[in-house]
């Protein structure tokens, strides 16, 4: 017996097809409706960017730490591409680092000059001699040690100072600072002078001639501290 498709079957194909697409169409329009409302905040950001662009800002090379001119580490990795500076730093950072006080201040820091370099016309900072290095280890054991723990973390305002840069900025003719001695710092935490200067001088009085430390105190809360001669002004 031959069996023949009726009309009827052919009309409910072709309308469960229509469904199909129409289904499909659906979902397609949902998704990309969904997707234009995920990412609409996205597309405003952007306009207003390109409409408003965000004003540039340079990078400081001073930093004002507690009143103080302070050369930033920006201006550091500009003194680092000049000659062989940078040979001469990793060779420092290697030489503590083997002496475990790398981790007590940054480094960069001990090779800030002073706060005055601008007004003397001096580079902001400078590299010592290799046989000056040493003086270092002793100072910064005893800034860990004793210091930190006393008033928490510190900045170096100045560090290692050549013969010129000390007599242009008015420095004492022995400063422990041109044998890479000798630091100037002052507290990251909010000391009055009246709150600092008893604790100093506590630490200088219990411990200092253990660690043949000079202790200077100098206006403000601007400190300094030497492991080269053991004294106090």
């Amino acid at each position: 017996m031959e069996i023949h498709e009726t009309e009827d079957h052919e009309y409910v194909d072709i309308h469960i097809e229509r469904r199909r697409v129409i289904w499909i169409t659906g979902l397609v329009l949902a998704g990309v409706i969904a997707l234009v409302v995920l990412t609409a905040d996205k597309v405003s950001e952007l306009a207003e960017r390109v409409v408003r662009p965000v004003p540039y800002r340079p990078i400081p090379e001073v930093y004002d730490i507690k009143g103080y001119d302070a050369a930033s580490e920006f201006a550091f990795e500009k003194f680092l591409r000049k000659g062989s500076n940078r040979e001469q730093f990793a060779a420092l950072e290697n030489y503590l680092q083997s002496k475990q006080v790398d981790d007590v201040v940054p480094l960069y820091e001990l090779l800030r000059q002073g706060s005055d370099w601008q007004k003397v016309g001096e580079p902001a900072f400078a590299i010592p001699p290799p046989k000056y290095w040493q003086s270092m280890v002793k100072t910064l054991r005893a800034v860990r040690e004793e210091v930190i723990p006393a008033v928490g973390p510190v900045m170096v305002l100045s560090g290692w100072r050549t013969r010129v840069y000390n007599r242009k900025a008015g420095g004492a003719r022995t400063s422990k600072h041109m044998h890479f001695c000798g630091l100037d710092m002052v507290p990251q935490r909010n000391f009055t002078r009246k709150k600092l200067i008893p604790i100093l001088r506590t630490i200088h009085q219990r411990d200092g001639k253990r660690w043949n430390m000079g202790l200077g105190i100098y206006s403000g809360i601007r400190f300094h501290v030497d492991t080269c001669g053991y004294r106090r002004w």
